[in-house]
């Protein structure tokens, strides 16, 4: 009989046989195998069961839905039976994603800490010329707006460049490098002396210039147009003769790194393309994260930059290692990427990576802390102020590590929530000591501040870096 007689009823009138067969499909009650079916193009070539669980994370699977809809506890069980379900793989699995840099790659970013810190061999000689109070509230000014302004305009760009927009990005990074000397001859004249503009503008020109530099890996142009201003600035702290060579070769150097940026901005220049949005939220994230960020460090050197010099330079070992720490983050996904690839279960997968991020923040404290014990041998310093301090910035190293990470998965509300708790820890503490506050004391809450600011990332981090789909 015939499916169409069969489907008829017992009432049809029989027809000649078929000549070949209708074998209807074997239609499954199992939801598990819909489930293998639904989700098998995507994992076709799914070598082991995390990638499975990546797969079904992103359609949408949670640890709810594994236990309701099909019996298993977890996603991650659940996972595991698809992929025996599923078979062996379609074909090769890709070659591993390269977990290194090149050496260019790495000195690049080794050099982005010192190339931000070289106009600081100058401010000796500038302080001499506007003196301590007036230069430094002008250099915390423009060092907070300086540091949000230029990492919101490179978040912006990488996020253009990722589009496909290169030219869009040039355009962004000219206008907003031809904006800088104005904002901060803005916050100069805010305070009401026409030195500080000066100083202000200078200090956000290089700042910017230093980042499209940056982006277009420029680096080395960055440190051959402040070299001379750094030989000067240096010599002058032996010989007051070399002040004014110190200022100018300073000025000459941030027209120098603001002229090639420019040009880098203008050669990269092309026609119109297709628009692109930028995320309004996570940009607005990156603007206030830089702010919080800069006051975080900038508020607690403030204070003894008049008068106690040795405790505010303890700064300086962990600007110089920034870079050391950037490239650090930058491996971060490759090896993440590589543990899914050597682990066999997710329980492995996990602490594999806490592992890993252990290493890197004990690695990201080390740098610094090897250059602290430099710089206290250099000032000869017995004072404990000057050994916490120190200490404290060693623990911003790990702490900074763990916010790239996080600004990686643009998770910039967890990051201004923390920096933000830790600012009123530090601040509460001191307004409910009341003032003075001892250098010693003052130091060791503001380690405190800092050692709670590192637990509050890596709380932030944990459920983002658990989740294998991020790493796909």
């Amino acid at each position: 009989m015939t499916v169409e007689a069969e489907l008829a009823g017992d009432d049809a009138v029989p027809t000649a046989p078929a000549t070949h067969p209708v074998v209807l499909p074997r239609i499954s009650t199992d939801p598990l195998d819909m489930l293998v079916d639904r989700i098998r193009p995507s994992v076709a070539r799914a070598v082991e069961a995390l990638q499975v669980a990546a797969a079904l994370e992103a359609d949408g699977v949670t640890d709810r839905i594994a236990r309701v809809e099909y019996g298993f506890p977890d996603v991650f069980a659940l996972a595991g039976e698809v992929f025996r379900r599923l078979g062996p793989p379609a074909d090769d699995p890709p070659a591993p994603v390269a977990t290194g840099h090149g050496r260019r790659q790495t000195l690049r970013l080794l050099l982005h800490g010192p190339l931000y810190a070289l106009p600081s061999a100058v401010f000796p000689a500038v302080l001499s010329v506007l003196g301590q109070r007036h230069a430094i509230v002008a250099l915390t000014l423009a060092g907070v707006v300086g540091w949000a302004y230029a990492g919101t305009v490179a978040f912006a760009a990488y996020k253009l460049l990722g589009a496909n927009r290169p030219h869009r990005a040039a355009r962004l990074l000219r206008f907003s490098l031809a904006a800088a000397p104005l904002t901060g001859a803005l916050l100069g004249a805010a305070l009401g002396d026409w030195r500080l503009v000066l100083l202000a503008a200078g200090q956000l020109t290089y700042q910017l210039a230093g980042t499209v530099l940056m982006f277009y890996r420029r680096e080395l142009w960055q440190a051959l147009a402040m070299v001379p201003a750094v030989v000067t600035g240096l010599a002058y702290l032996l010989g007051p003769v070399l002040r004014d060579a110190a200022l100018v070769t300073a000025a000459a150097g941030i027209l120098a790194a603001f002229a090639l940026a420019l040009w880098c901005t203008l050669k990269k220049g092309g026609a119109d393309e297709q628009p692109a949005r930028l995320p309004r939220h996570a940009l607005a994230g990156v603007t206030a994260y830089g702010i919080l960020s800069a006051l975080l460090l900038l508020h607690a050197a403030a204070p003894y930059l008049s008068d106690r010099l040795d405790i505010a330079v303890a700064v300086a070992p962990l600007i110089l290692s920034m870079g050391f720490v950037e490239w650090r983050a930058e491996r971060f996904r490759a090896q993440a990427v590589g543990l899914t690839r050597t682990s066999r279960r997710p329980a492995d997968f996990e602490i594999g990576l806490a592992r890993a991020i252990g290493r890197e923040i004990a690695l990201c404290t080390a740098v610094p802390a090897a250059l602290g014990v430099v710089l206290v041998a250099v000032l000869r310093s017995t004072d404990p102020a000057v050994m916490v301090m120190v200490a404290a910035h060693v623990v911003l190293g790990g702490a900074y590590y763990t916010a790239f990470l996080l600004a990686g998965f643009e998770r910039f509300g967890r990051l201004c929530a923390s920096l933000t708790a830790a600012l009123a820890l530090h601040l509460g503490a001191v307004f409910l000591l009341g003032r003075p506050v001892a250098p010693l004391t003052d130091t060791v809450l503001y380690l405190g501040s800092v050692l709670a600011l590192l637990a509050l990332f890596l709380l932030g981090l944990a459920p983002s870096v658990r989740q294998v789909r991020h790493f796909r």
